[in-house]
């Protein structure tokens, strides 16, 4: 106890920092990759999101988007590229496309 009445600051940085990585533990989107997916034709940002979101929630996955992406807008094309973020515990297996019709398969996330 004399010690820490002698080293106070180091006590308070140390309190400091145990209370900020507590608080990015608990605020992290569990966001640790990204994924590159070339827009289709009738894609949204809003229905991407329905699809690759996660956890997160729809608001937060499209504005995430826009800003990764430097979208200005919600507008996408038809053969743009983007680049998407997938959950760390997510498995997404595969997007099968042709030119006739378009397959997605998705997987539910391990817990």
């Amino acid at each position: 106890m004399n010690w820490l009445k002698k080293n106070s600051y180091i006590a308070l940085l140390l309190g400091v920092t145990v209370a900020f990585v507590t608080y990015l533990y608990i605020t992290d989107e569990k966001i640790e990759q990204y994924e590159q997916i070339t827009v289709q034709h009738g894609d949204t940002l809003w229905s991407l999101a329905d699809e690759y979101r996660g956890k997160m929630s729809t608001q937060d996955w499209v504005s995430f988007v826009q800003k990764e992406n430097y979208l200005f807008n919600q507008l996408l094309t038809t053969g743009q590229t983007i680049t998407i973020p997938v959950e760390k515990d997510s498995v997404y297996v595969v997007r099968l496309s042709t030119q006739e019709e378009t397959n997605s398969i998705k997987v539910a996330s391990e817990q």
